[in-house]
């Protein structure tokens, strides 16, 4: 479980962040917290790795907080009306930037960012939840072949099953392992391992024929030299 703690001088903006929370099967959303400053003995005393954080609070607003608290290594994604403030947000390593009022859809990319990073900062399998239908599905990354984008739908192959979810292809690419994964065509990411075959227009994954960009060969070729 990833454990999270929210902070907002606003009670709607927490119940909104509470209600969302609930449905992340990986996240606990453990307190929250209408000041910095009673976040700030919670933070010294619980364990917890990321930060709902909002940024214009009266007592110390969320950029200040974010430099008060960088020496405990908290991943922090700043929630908040104001688009403003997003190149310093990201200036402070901000995971992630959500403009208000937040939608539940990038509410949970943001929450697989850092489920993603958590992961491969432990050192385990990676893996990723993703929302198949009505149904939360987790996806071991070590056995996904190919994931192929059609509009806002991806379907994500693997030996024995395909699980489709709503997301964009760029979304999905900002959460795969970059040494595992490598984009080859505007609509299809392949796993490296799981190549068998190179040709001029098309790449063999597994036992599928998969189209390959002239744009993203050389990049292609270059990283299984590399590897």
């Amino acid at each position: 479980m990833l454990r999270a703690i929210a902070i907002d001088d606003e009670p709607a903006a927490l119940e909104v962040l509470s209600r969302y929370a609930e449905k992340v099967p990986f996240l606990a959303l453990t307190a929250t917290f209408l000041s910095t400053a009673d976040a700030l003995t919670y933070l010294h005393t619980q364990r917890n790795e990321l930060i709902f954080l909002d940024i214009r609070m009266p007592d110390l607003n969320g950029t200040e907080f974010a430099q008060l608290i960088a020496p405990l290594q908290k991943r922090i994604i700043f929630t908040t009306a104001y688009p403003e403030y997003a190149l310093e947000g990201f200036a402070l390593n901000a995971l992630d930037y959500l403009l208000k009022p937040i939608e539940f859809s990038r509410f949970l990319h943001s929450c697989n960012r850092a489920y993603s990073q958590s992961v491969l900062q432990r050192g385990e399998p990676s893996s990723l939840f993703v929302k198949d239908g009505y149904d939360w599905v987790r996806v071991n990354l070590q056995e996904v072949l190919y994931i192929h984008s059609d509009t806002n739908l991806l379907f994500i192959h693997q030996e024995n099953r395909q699980v489709s979810t709503r997301m964009t292809l760029a979304e999905m690419i900002e959460l795969l392992p970059e040494g595992q994964f490598i984009r080859i065509h505007k609509s299809y990411v392949v796993a490296l391992n799981f190549i068998r075959k190179i040709e001029r227009h098309q790449v063999t994954v597994g036992n599928v024929l998969i189209p390959l960009a002239s744009s993203y060969r050389p990049l292609l070729e270059q990283r299984l030299l590399r590897n």
